[in-house]
């Protein structure tokens, strides 16, 4: 996700704060959304069987996890943020680290090799030209988010756990699955703008792909000293009430099953956060690049409210679909 350096990574989080998508209360609305909607019914119960906690808890772990160094995979992030303090226990930190080692270096990317493989399962980068995501345009991978939800549903059904991924279990599988459906559903973590020296925004998937005009999911664009990435983390108090607003629980019933079989629901989601999700660069304007290939932007006015919009919206629509799919799984 946010922190790009695979050494630095975890101190990043600390730094700029911007490593979990909605940031770790966002994640946790999205779980308590899909808790309350199976609340009392058999997907519930298989659930809390399989986590011994609730969905809530669980969204966070893939977050918690890349407080394990890759190189020596040990967990590292001890008393760094409360939502991790239920996992900082030797049997859990066992878990999380068992978890990277098997994931951090079995894959590669046409496009982001430097990263560890378990932290490109939360995103991927489609080109704001798109209109629909398209596996092979640039941004995309075998590895990325779309894919990581599409092999932890095949987890949790049973069936073999597809390459690159190495997931052992169905609560490793369920613990991913609760958080990557959050990430899918944050603009920045799928639909990315590509952007020239000069600060003019390109197509990535006109040839030659040049590589610096990335944006790493706006982890390159600053709003001052502030990542745009960061921006689209933070959510507002309103939107990660403890239980969900009744408000936000009326959007998320609201919001139908996803057509077709469940292995591509993930790219349809994709989709739709890509075609919703362009606003999110709607307006924007871009400076030069500095000698790390970052760009100072300007936002256009009324930024603040279109961004808690859109999150309100994808806020409801992840925690719906997580309870939909473990339902359909579970029914």
């Amino acid at each position: 996700m946010s922190a790009r350096l695979c050494a630095l990574a975890f101190a990043c989080t600390v730094a700029c704060g911007s490593t979990f998508a909605y940031g770790p209360n966002g994640h946790m609305e999205v779980g308590a959304i899909a808790d309350a909607m199976i609340a009392g019914t058999p997907t519930a119960t298989q659930v809390r069987k399989i986590l011994g906690s609730t969905l809530r808890t669980a969204s966070v772990w893939a977050d918690c996890a890349k407080g394990v160094s890759p190189t020596t995979f040990k967990y590292g992030g001890e008393g760094r943020y409360a939502e991790c303090a239920i996992y900082e226990n030797a049997a859990s930190e066992r878990q999380m680290e068992a978890f990277v080692r098997r994931n951090v270096g079995n894959c590669t990317s046409r496009f982001n090799n430097t990263e560890p493989c378990h932290k490109q399962y939360h995103y991927t980068d489609v080109a704001v030209q798109r209109v629909a995501y398209e596996k092979g345009k640039v941004g995309t991978t075998d590895q990325d988010v779309v894919s990581a939800i599409a092999a932890t549903i095949a987890v949790l059904q049973g069936k073999p756990c597809p390459p690159p991924f190495d997931i052992t279990s169905k609560k490793e599988a369920l613990r991913l699955l609760s958080h990557y459906v959050g990430d899918i559903h944050q603009p920045l973590h799928v639909v990315a703008v590509y952007v020239d020296a000069t600060g003019k925004v390109v197509d990535p998937d006109e040839d030659p792909f040049d590589a610096d005009t990335e944006t790493h999911g706006g982890n390159d664009l600053l709003i001052g000293s502030k990542k745009l990435h960061g921006e689209w983390d933070t959510v507002a108090s309103s939107l990660a009430s403890q239980p969900p607003s009744a408000a936000l629980m009326t959007l998320a019933r609201a919001v139908p099953v996803t057509a077709g079989d469940m292995s591509g629901w993930s790219t349809a989601w994709a989709t739709e956060t890509l075609t919703d999700g362009k606003v999110a660069f709607d307006g924007v304007t871009y400076a030069a690049a500095d000698a790390h290939h970052h760009h100072g932007v300007t936002l256009p006015a009324g930024y603040s409210k279109l961004k808690t919009d859109v999150q309100r919206k994808e806020i409801a629509r992840a925690g719906a679909r997580l309870a939909q799919v473990l339902t359909a799984i579970w029914h």
